[in-house]
Formats: structure tokens, sequence, C-alpha cells
């Protein structure tokens, strides 16, 4: 369901303003631009502002055909004239990305592929960890080659990240950060929850009042950080205008809303499009996540940039031998299946994560299960 303005910022508490100029807009007339993850909220989002730019060439990457295959439709709609080229790819095999970067020899990457519901990846660490940490050390290794600048698209949960998934965007903000050079100027965009994205909490309460059942609450008191898919979109592409190489941007999202806030504020718009209102259904704080969101930590202070709601932070990087021999061992984790070893290297070289003891549990058991395959294999083959 999409949702109006006027909706977005009744929900917000806040104003929504555009964010991109037509000096950003003219800066990618001409270019010839990528994105990853093309096909999901974000992704998209990218791709229809790049459109309205007049780019060179657009290169849409994402493994989902069916998403790829209506994005692909939407965009030569709107935008007839658009040099559009569609990838059905999966971010982390790098032969695939370095075929896609060579055939489009892309200026521009915006890195947009992750998993990204945290409930999800607390149970598949091994998962995470290949399509948010391999993932992006692949569309990186491309981007050097072609010599593209890139930026990541990361989130809230990578300061002091208590899940997976927050630990493995952290790491590959890391790796971003160190592959940065003269051949690949890097950048890394961070911001908080999407309003209305797929999988997130105002698009799951506004399905449960259209249903008629009780909604969800993890804890009415915890905050998050909200903005919009435009706003997102806008920030990432704004980094790169703004972006010198090695450095994290924010966008200024207000204040935090008390979750049980933004539930009154759903169901004040449900009954003013007349559906009648459902109960709250307190359920806790899951594995892995937060009472309160923050926006940094790390070390790293926000800084001002020109735009009134920018910030930035320049952060030092990690030396390059600590971050290669994270990625040889979370290489050989996650070609195993061995999420404990997964979880080792994450504690390792994201010094403020502990797993939750849900993730812990979950490792062990896959462990069990890896182990009681090889056994079968082994008996098999004697």
């Amino acid at each position: 369901m999409t949702l109006t303005l006027t909706e977005q910022e009744g929900l917000l508490g806040r104003p929504v303003r555009p964010l991109l100029t037509a000096a950003d807009r003219l800066s990618f007339a001409g270019e010839r631009c990528l994105v990853t993850g093309a096909a999901g909220t974000i992704g998209a989002e990218l791709a229809r502002q790049l459109a309205s730019c007049g780019p060179a060439l657009l290169t849409v990457v994402d493994q989902n055909e069916e998403r790829l295959f209506h994005l692909e439709r939407e965009l030569a709609e709107c935008w007839p004239g658009l040099a559009l080229d569609p990838v059905l790819a999966d971010v982390t095999r790098p032969g695939a990305m370095r075929l896609a970067f060579r055939r489009a020899r892309p200026r521009v990457v915006f890195h947009a592929a992750a998993y990204k519901h945290v409930t999800m990846a607390e149970r598949a660490a091994c998962s995470a960890a290949r399509v948010n940490v391999l993932g992006a050390a692949s569309v990186l290794s491309a981007a050097r080659i072609v010599g593209a600048r890139m930026v990541l698209v990361s989130t809230d949960k990578a300061a002091s990240p208590m899940s997976v998934m927050g630990a493995t965007k952290r790491l590959a903000e890391l790796i971003t950060v160190a592959a940065g050079g003269p051949s690949c100027r890097t950048a890394v965009a961070r911001f908080g929850n999407v309003l209305g994205s797929s999988g997130s909490f105002v698009t799951i309460a506004q399905d449960c009042v259209r249903r008629g059942i009780p909604i969800p609450v993890t804890d009415p008191d915890a905050t998050r950080y909200f903005m919009t898919v435009s706003e997102a979109a806008s920030l990432v592409l704004k980094t790169d205008r703004l972006a010198r190489g090695g450095e994290t941007f924010w966008l200024d999202m207000g204040e935090p809303i008390r979750i049980g806030d933004l539930v009154g504020r759903v169901l004040a718009m449900a009954v003013a499009q007349g559906l009648r209102p459902v109960p709250v259904r307190v359920i806790g704080l899951r594995p892995g996540e937060k009472g309160a969101e923050e926006l940094t930590t790390q070390g790293l202070k926000m800084c001002a940039t020109a735009h009134p709601r920018l910030w930035v932070a320049r952060q030092v990087p990690m030396p390059v031998a600590a971050i290669s021999g994270a990625m040889r061992a979370l290489r050989e984790h996650v070609r195993y299946g061995d999420a404990l070893g997964v979880l080792r290297t994450l504690t390792a070289i994201v010094l403020d994560y502990r797993p939750s003891p849900d993730a812990l549990a979950m490792a062990r058991a896959d462990m069990m299960h890896v182990r009681e395959v090889e056994w079968i294999q082994q008996l098999r083959s004697a």
C-alpha cells in the first residue's frame, strides 16, 4: 500500500521535503550508473530517481526474476528514452559481477543488495554473512576493476550491533572504507527504518488493521528512527555527490519515534479511512533487537555538511591485514555452513558485537546437522 505525502508526514510527525537539487540531478545526467538490489524497496527507488536524471546507461542488478521484470517494465514505461540494462544475477557470485561490470562499465555504483530482517538473520548467520559481507566484497572488487566509485547502503543497526544483521552490515562498512583508493572512491550511507518498505512495521500494522487482527508490537516504549523511501534514496545519491572517499553519511531524521506512538498514528489513520481499530498485542523484543537504535558509535563523530540535513564522519580504516584475515575466515565458514565460525569471526572483527544467545543456539544446532551429514557421507564412502 503506497502512502500519500500527507500520510507519511502524519506518521513521521515532521515534514517531508525533497532533498535532491537540480544540480544533484544534473550530476548524474550522462553518467553510467549501476544499482544492485534494484528490485528491493530502496534499490527500486534509487533506480527511479536515477532514471529521472537522464543517465547514459542505468544498469539494474537483482536475483529476483519477477521483481526485476516488473521494475524493467516500470522504468521503460515511465522513461521511454532511458538506456536500461537489467541484469539477473547474484551479487555473491564474483564472476557474474565482474562480467556485468565489464559490460556496463559504470562510473558510479550504489550497492543496496542485502538481507535486512533482524530476526531472519539471527537464524541464518551463514546466509547473512554470504550476502551482506561477501556480496559487498564481490561488488567492491568488480567496481575497482572498472574504476567506478561506490556507495554502500547501510543501516543504523550497524552502530553498536546487537544482531547478526547489524554486525554483517558493520563489517560491510569496514571493508567498503578499507577498499577505497584512487581507483575506487567509496562511501557509506547509513540510515534508519524506511517507512512502508517491504516487511516494515508500518506495512505489517496496516495489513493487520485491514484484516481486523491484533497488531504485534515488540515494545511500545522502544524507539526507532524513520524516513521515507524517497528520502533514503535521495540520501544515497547525495552521498555520492558529497563524498571524497572513506566517509559515512547520515540523514537528519528528526527525533526517534516511540513505537507505541507510531501504532497510535497508524490506527488514527485507519479510522480516518473508515476502518475499525484493532487491539495491540505486545510480544517483547526479539533476539538481536534493541530498545533504542543509535545513529553512530565506534568513535564516529557526526559533523555538519553543506546540506543542512546531512551529517558526515570519517572513520580510521581498519588495517588491511585484519580485514583480509577476517574475510578469508568468513569465506571458509560460509562455504562449510559453519555458523558458529561466522559468529566467532564477526565477534573478532566487529569489536562491539556480541552474538545473542538465540543466534548462538541456532548456530550450534546447525553445526550438529552439518556434522551429522558429514558422518553419513563418510559411512557411505567407507
